[in-house]
């Protein structure tokens, strides 16, 4: 757990300092790309607390995330729909799923050791 706090952190403050210019129009990609790889984050987290968590599951959850974000993104661009906000939903709903079911978690641990 501290090593992804460690590794957000360091990420963000690089982010900050980094002067990385790129082209407004892949600006839909860049953010499906992050939902992406941060709803594999929390998938991960909660993975690991349920002790379910393999390698092979994790990569298998971080591919089809991207690749079917990126391709809705793609067909939307083409389409000129903005159908990308269906991947958006669906990775918010699910972020939002985790996060409240390690919070449960956290609080089934925390009851036990009082």
């Amino acid at each position: 757990m501290i090593y992804v706090a460690a590794g957000l952190i360091l990420g963000i403050v690089a982010g900050l300092n980094l002067n990385l210019v790129y082209d407004p129009n892949y600006i839909v990609y860049i953010s499906l790309t992050i939902l992406a790889i941060l709803n594999t984050i929390i998938n991960l987290l909660h993975d690991n607390k349920t002790s379910e968590l393999t390698i092979p599951k994790s990569l298998a959850y971080l591919l089809t995330d991207l690749l079917f974000a990126l391709l809705l993104g793609f067909v939307g661009e083409q389409l000129g729909l903005p159908i990308y906000l269906a991947a958006v939903f669906a990775f918010g709903n699910n972020i939002y799923k985790k996060l409240r079911n390690l919070v449960d978690i956290y609080l089934e641990q925390f009851a036990k050791n009082k």
